[in-house]
């Protein structure tokens, strides 16, 4: 009887133990615990787009009017829709050119040697941007400057003074594009009038945008 209970014992600690690894159990049921892993899906990484349409113009952006600083007859004028680049006459006075050059100082005096500052600079390196050279680009107008100007003025058909008078140069951000006429040919030139308006040379679209909508545009292309 001892030996038949001890048996009945080991049987019983044996049933246990298989129902602890989640082996089946005698009816048939599911493993309390299963070795299966759970279930998993791949996340991939996205953009979210804010989108909304709106109706733009295309065109030119904003018009700016140039003004003469010199006296005399208007003569020469560039055809509406073309393109005036650095070194090129933006209008001619009597017969001479008035050029175009790049910067953001506007003219207010006349250049010549001894004269010193940003505007002779600026000046500088629009002159060694044409191709010009024997002087130092920096904010003093030397003697070197004024041979360099010389050359450039024989070039233009100036006279050669050395000198760049007051309104002989119009400077602008970069290359631009006539947009109309405020003046005609042989109109007489007064400094301060307005003789055309111009716009940016590249074609930019124009939107009008609620503020709480602004957020949508960035500046440039896309």
């Amino acid at each position: 009887m001892v030996v038949t209970a001890a048996a009945v014992a080991a049987a019983g600690a044996a049933a246990v133990a298989a129902n602890g690894f989640g082996l089946p159990d005698g009816d048939g049921g599911t493993p309390a615990h299963s070795a299966l892993p759970p279930a998993t899906a791949q996340v991939t990484r996205q953009t979210l787009l804010d989108t909304q349409t709106e109706t733009g113009d295309l065109g030119y952006g904003d018009t700016t009017k140039v003004a003469s600083r010199l006296s005399g007859t208007l003569t020469g004028l560039p055809v509406p829709g073309s393109t005036v680049k650095r070194g090129q006459a933006i209008f001619r006075i009597d017969n001479a050119p008035v050029v175009l050059l790049y910067g953001k100082l506007p003219a207010y005096r006349a250049l010549s040697t001894g004269a010193e500052g940003g505007d002779v600079k600026q000046f500088e390196q629009n002159l060694s941007a044409l191709g010009y050279d024997g002087f130092t680009v920096d904010d003093e107008y030397t003697a070197s400057t004024a041979s360099a100007v010389k050359q450039w003025q024989e070039d233009l058909g100036l006279t050669e003074t050395g000198t760049v008078e007051l309104g002989r140069v119009v400077y602008v951000a970069g290359a631009v594009r006539v947009d109309s006429y405020d003046a005609e040919l042989g109109d007489a030139a007064q400094p301060g009038e307005s003789v055309l308006s111009y716009t940016g040379s590249n074609r930019v679209v124009t939107v009008e945008l609620d503020v709480e909508d602004q957020r949508l545009a960035k500046k440039g292309p896309r």
